[in-house]
């Protein structure tokens, strides 16, 4: 696989990205403080959202069976675009027709999961099937930062265009991103996996066969040390990276008064840290050389390992939801909720990047044979169920919280909290993970290309 094709599937990755933000963020935000809805309700939704991507083994495996990938992410970007603009429509309807307008969210948001994992999963697949090992670790790192990217560039596009709200104009903003998201994804996707097939010669690569059951494959992986520690460890750290995610713009907009576009640009900033952290921690693992003679930079050393880096951003990640707790008793200027969630996107990012290098060198170890996909495919699981869990527990506490306390500040303070507490139980946790920090090159997801 060459770079540009990398590149293609880096751009579907940008798309995915770019389709989730409005449903996940701005809509949350809608129905919390304009609509004035219990923040349950949306938690539920997004909750919902991330409990129908435990179907992505089956995603996974229909595009086994098929052979053919770039069917099922057309599908699922199809899927997850219709999603998207429903999702958009029922904020209307909600406040005209309350219970057709949950029954079309409910309806709109189980879309959007499977959208994203019927499109995520297949997309991963052709990756990990077509790359080789020394492109691995690269490629896996440039199509996340392009999701991200996608994330962050929708984030502050739409809170600009939504300025002033209306609904009429935020259907209009999903329909386009719809639109626009899947043209971009099927001219990505043509022909590439017909063409990444050919110069194989029609040889399909990792074509897994195995007589083990997959509850005993599930079994075999549990029983090793290292796979268990870092299943829970990941249970906990995305729980307390998703704790914040469905109450941070109803509190921009509570708090400090933001206005939908500016809790929408709030989101951006958060996602452009994220992208700054990653890249800073791909540059402090690679070794590179840019520029040509003596004009060139040459890095030869690599600063730190994912797991120094893994248990750093869980700390800073902590430090920063502490701070964000706090600023709602002291501080009024918006501004300086933007930088201290920029910098909590950073501690994300330097998270997220040891998290991800991480994962890689632990699913290629172990004593079964074949069952890289089992490894991942449990950490995907626990990471949805994380996720799922922790959106729909931080929003009911704010509700819990809400009707026996009258300062809402306390109220948001005590849920960033709890999340920061997680944040540090999963650094501990980490500390415990890899007592070998030496990874192979070619197991390592942060490594650059010389």
């Amino acid at each position: 696989m060459n770079w540009f094709s990398i590149f293609r599937l880096g751009l579907i990755q940008l798309c995915i990205g770019s389709s989730v933000v409005i449903p996940l963020s701005t809509l949350n935000r809608l129905m919390k403080v304009e609509l004035a809805l219990p923040a349950t309700i949306a938690g539920f939704l997004i909750a919902l959202h991330y409990a129908v991507q435990l179907t992505r083994v089956n995603w996974g495996y229909l595009s086994d069976k098929t052979q053919n990938r770039g069917q099922w992410i057309k599908f699922g970007m199809l899927i997850l675009g219709i999603g998207g603009v429903l999702a958009s429509a029922s904020i209307p309807l909600i406040e005209s027709r309350f219970g057709y307008g949950l029954t079309l969210s409910l309806f709109s948001y189980a879309l959007i999961g499977f959208g994203v994992g019927a499109a995520g999963t297949p997309l991963l697949a052709l990756l990990a099937s077509y790359s080789s090992k020394s492109q691995k670790g690269f490629a896996a790192s440039i199509t996340f930062l392009m999701m991200i990217l996608g994330l962050a560039i929708t984030g502050i596009t739409a809170g600009i265009l939504l300025e002033p709200y209306s609904h009429q104009k935020l259907i209009k903003i999903t329909v386009s991103l719809a639109i626009i998201t899947n043209i971009i994804s099927y001219l990505s996707i043509k022909n590439l996996e017909k063409s990444l097939k050919s110069k194989l010669g029609g040889h399909i690569p990792n074509n897994i066969k195995s007589d083990v059951s997959f509850l005993e494959g599930i079994k075999k992986v549990w029983m090793e040390r290292e796979a268990r520690l870092f299943t829970i460890f990941i249970f906990i750290s995305m729980g307390a990276f998703s704790m914040q995610d469905p109450i941070l713009e109803p509190f921009a907009g509570e708090v400090f008064g933001f206005a939908v576009g500016e809790s929408t640009k709030l989101d951006g900033f958060h996602k452009i840290g994220t992208l700054i952290g990653i890249i800073l921690i791909i540059l402090c693992l690679s070794k590179f050389r840019l520029g040509f003679g003596y004009l060139s930079i040459v890095k030869n050393e690599r600063i730190g390992s994912e797991k120094l880096w893994l248990i750093t951003g869980c700390l800073f990640s902590a430090l920063s939801l502490v701070i964000i707790s706090f600023l709602g008793f002291t501080y009024s200027d918006p501004s300086i909720l933007n930088s201290v969630v920029f910098l909590f996107g950073i501690s994300n990012g330097v998270f997220t990047a040891g998290i991800l290098g991480t994962m890689l060198h632990l699913a290629s170890r172990g004593s079964g044979v074949n069952n890289t996909g089992t490894r991942m495919g449990i950490w995907g699981a626990a990471q949805a169920y994380a996720t799922m869990i922790a959106v729909f527990f931080s929003t009911l506490l704010v509700d819990i919280l809400g009707l026996i306390m009258n300062s809402l500040p306390s109220v948001y303070g005590i849920v960033f909290l709890t999340a920061a507490s997680f944040f540090i139980a999963a650094a501990f946790l980490g500390s415990l993970i890899l007592k070998k920090d030496e990874l192979n090159q070619n197991q390592n997801i942060l490594q650059s290309v010389s």
